[in-house]
């Protein structure tokens, strides 16, 4: 591809603006906002549905977040990418902590072309008490540089998260209004309900407490980027993402079912991209689609973003809830921290074939639904 802008196919989907959305101060304000029959986003809501339909894909703008803050994270960004390796590797991943510094990820049990840093929010640094969720992982624990090394960092990437987190709970209530359902209908896989603090006292409802995780991604120049990849396709496998992509560089694309087609998904500058996850389409019973997608290396300049993974609670069973009378439930229920579990390994070692939401597929003899196309390399 071209160092900054292809001349292939693009994404042609819709930009929604969601300022009364996020100028609202309750979630009061947003039910009403969202479900007044005469305002403005009775027609966003039709075109978000259509997209979510067709695509996953779709760009939003007025989020809230002021430049000044973008600025900031972008420098904190360069910076820590920019640090000597051996600095990196001193909060490098293991197989006993997802969180930290990583650079041989697997997508596909292939190798991608990047470099990454996971977090996850400030209120996971400490995990469920292991009495109540013995199956967790509780070595899962953020990893940050000493604010000697790097001053300000932890600072600058906590306060976008929360930016981020409040982004993608507004963006999932949009999608419960336009399946039909309660503006906070999604609420219930987010939280763990009454949980154990340390001192052993039930801390009441933690609202928020979730799975996510925020990535930082740097795509170095690719000396033969016909080679390899940046990211090898796949689909996200929480419930959104919502990703601050490199205004420079075009290199993410989306895999079009009906066409057939590897379509760019350009950047468009103050905008985040949104994608819809594998669980939103086990939860909408296959009404919202997660799109494959991918990232292609460059050879001539490299590429930053930063996406952000809404994921429910870890103790959250998956299936379809929002089914019709006149249709079948088509996914059966699947263990969601085992299914991020087993996509964890997967990124660190060929682990043999990817798992997938279409293993929990049910089988219908009675189905018209045509098989979906497979998806070409």
């Amino acid at each position: 591809m071209g160092a900054d802008f292809p001349d292939k196919p693009v994404l042609k989907v819709p930009v929604i603006d969601i300022h009364a959305l996020m100028s609202a101060t309750s979630d009061h304000e947003v039910e009403a906002t969202l479900q007044d029959p005469e305002g403005p986003f009775q027609a966003t809501i039709d075109k978000l549905r259509a997209a979510a339909t067709e695509w996953g894909f779709f760009y939003i703008t007025n989020h809230g977040i002021p430049p000044e803050q973008f600025e900031e994270f972008h420098k904190a960004v360069h910076a820590f990418f920019a640090l000597p390796k051996e600095i990196k590797n001193t909060i490098r991943r293991r197989r006993d902590n997802s969180r930290g510094y990583f650079d041989e990820e697997l997508t596909k049990n292939k190798t991608d072309w990047k470099e990454v840093f996971d977090i996850t929010g400030p209120h996971e640094d400490a995990p469920p008490n292991p009495e109540l969720y013995k199956r967790l992982i509780v070595n899962d624990q953020n990893q940050w540089l000493d604010e000697d090394t790097l001053p300000g960092f932890k600072a600058t990437i906590n306060a976008y998260y929360a930016s981020a987190e409040h982004i993608a709970r507004r963006i999932l209530q949009l999608f419960a209004v336009a399946l039909g359902e309660h503006v906070n209908f999604f609420d219930q896989f987010f939280h763990d309900g009454a949980f154990i603090s340390e001192n052993q006292q039930t801390t009441g409802p933690a609202v928020h407490r979730n799975s996510s995780i925020f990535r930082l991604n740097h795509y170095p120049v690719a000396p033969e980027p016909e080679k390899t990849m940046g990211v090898y396709h796949h689909t996200d496998a929480g419930a959104l993402t919502v990703l601050l992509q490199d205004d420079e560089v075009a290199s993410l694309q989306v895999f079009h079912r009906g066409s057939q087609q590897w379509l760019f998904v350009p950047p468009i500058k103050d905008t985040f991209v949104i994608n819809i996850g594998d669980l939103v389409q086990v939860w909408s019973n296959d009404k919202f689609v997660a799109p494959p997608h991918r990232v292609l290396a460059s050879g001539s300049k490299s590429r930053y973003s930063a996406p952000y993974f809404y994921n429910p609670s870890y103790n959250t069973v998956i299936e379809p809830i929002v089914v019709r009378e006149n249709e079948k439930p088509r996914y059966g229920p699947l263990n969601w921290y085992e299914f991020l579990r087993e996509k964890i390994e997967g990124n660190i070692d060929d682990i043999g074939e990817d798992l997938q939401i279409s293993h929990f597929r049910i089988h219908d003899p009675d189905s018209t639904a045509p098989e979906l196309p497979p998806i070409p390399n």
